[in-house]
């Protein structure tokens, strides 16, 4: 995947490695491992074990793995769940998440809880931006909203109740939009995968329901 888009498989760090051959190897013998680890199909197919979530769930050697791999691995298996088999889509996504949730980036387009968490906010941004700069906002509405309504969906149920803001599906749409949108601007750089954002925008809902999930059963996230 491009250098400037959210990914985690490029990413991943020796401390990673040493967590799988754990899981795949406990005897020690890794070095055919290694050759594994180095072919990216081999490694996606070793990710997608089984055994691999279970001990990044339940073991706590789990703890030394980098934000890429957790991610990549809980939504990877959780899309797998629901027939979202490209593995593209769960590294994308996985990688959005890793850069709104493992660092404060102080970035307003890219905080989350905090940072802009309004459509408006979004839609008079976009309204005077062009070319090349109105594809990156594009992703970056997506992006914002697709963790929102994925990992945050009780905050905007509050602010729903509380101030009659739009609901779940409102912003749930509003990110499928801005991905077909970003989908199909010409002006995007050539190595955007305009393919998987069209694809993100249909699979959205499913997506976001896996996520709800994912953030209750595996990730704390505070209220």
């Amino acid at each position: 995947m491009s250098s400037w888009l959210p990914s985690c498989c490029d990413r991943f760090t020796p401390a990673d490695f040493s967590f799988l051959s754990s899981v795949l190897s406990p005897a020690g013998e890794r070095k055919h491992l290694w050759t594994l680890w180095e072919d990216p199909e081999a490694l996606r197919e070793m990710l997608d074990l089984k055994e691999v979530l279970r001990a990044l769930i339940d073991s706590t050697s789990a703890l030394s793995v980098s934000p890429a791999f957790y991610f990549y691995v809980l939504v990877r298996h959780t899309f797998l769940e629901v027939d979202i088999t490209d593995p593209g889509l769960a590294d994308y996504v996985a990688g959005v998440m890793v850069q709104r949730l493992a660092s404060d980036t102080g970035d307003p387009l890219r905080s989350l809880p905090a940072g802009l968490t309004h459509a408006a906010d979004f839609v008079a941004i976009l309204e005077s931006a062009h070319g090349r700069m109105r594809f990156h906002l594009q992703l970056e509405a997506g992006n914002q909203f697709l963790v929102l309504t994925g990992l945050f969906p009780g905050f905007i149920t509050r602010r729903c109740q509380r101030r009659g803001a739009p609901g779940v599906e409102f912003y749930e749409d509003f990110a499928r939009r801005a991905y077909r949108d970003a989908a199909d601007n010409r002006c995007a750089p050539q190595d955007a995968p305009r393919r998987l954002f069209g694809d993100l925008a249909l699979v959205l809902p499913t997506a976001r329901q896996s996520l709800n999930k994912l953030a209750e059963e595996f990730v704390f996230l505070g209220d």
